[in-house]
């Protein structure tokens, strides 16, 4: 048999390629992002602290070429609790002036309340602890202080 011409052969059946697709467009996942955003705006909101700083005081100071600024006078007398150690948990209160020496953080309380009435409710009063004196007798002293409503309370350094 002749062999056959080329034009004459039976064609391979041809694959059919896929036509050209072009990619599909990128975009951006929507929902993610805004969960994203809602979940830092929450964040945000609940650890913001709307307080006014510690340590800012607000101050009307005067403006140039106005004068001093008199204010109220500073109190004439001051009380003075002396909280001092004795042995390990024992402790001594001295109320000066006067020299009254309460026997409880209780009593003290009940002194500064009828002192209150001679001196004043604006007078300081200082708490003054010994050097070896336990924290506790110089916080309690205070909270007798605070149940007597004086507003003005302040420690002194130890005195020796």
């Amino acid at each position: 048999m002749p062999p056959t011409p080329p034009s004459r052969r039976p064609k391979a059946p041809r694959k059919r390629l896929a036509p050209f697709r072009r990619p599909a467009p990128m975009r951006l996942n929507l929902t993610a992002m805004i969960d994203v955003v809602f979940q830092l705006l929450i964040y945000f909101v609940v650890t913001a602290s709307f307080a006014q700083g510690e340590g800012v005081l607000k101050a009307r100071l005067p403006g140039e070429g106005r004068g001093p600024v008199v204010g109220p006078p500073p109190p004439a007398a001051e009380l003075t609790v002396r909280v001092a150690s004795v042995g390990t948990y024992a402790y001594r209160l001295t109320l000066e002036p006067g020299g009254l020496a309460p026997t409880s953080f209780h009593e003290l309380a009940d002194l500064l309340e009828r002192l209150k009435t001679v001196y004043g409710p604006d007078t300081p009063v200082i708490i003054q602890p010994g050097h070896t004196v336990r924290w506790q007798h110089v916080v309690n002293a205070f909270n007798a202080a605070v149940r007597a409503r004086y507003e003005n309370v302040a420690f002194a350094t130890a005195n020796q």
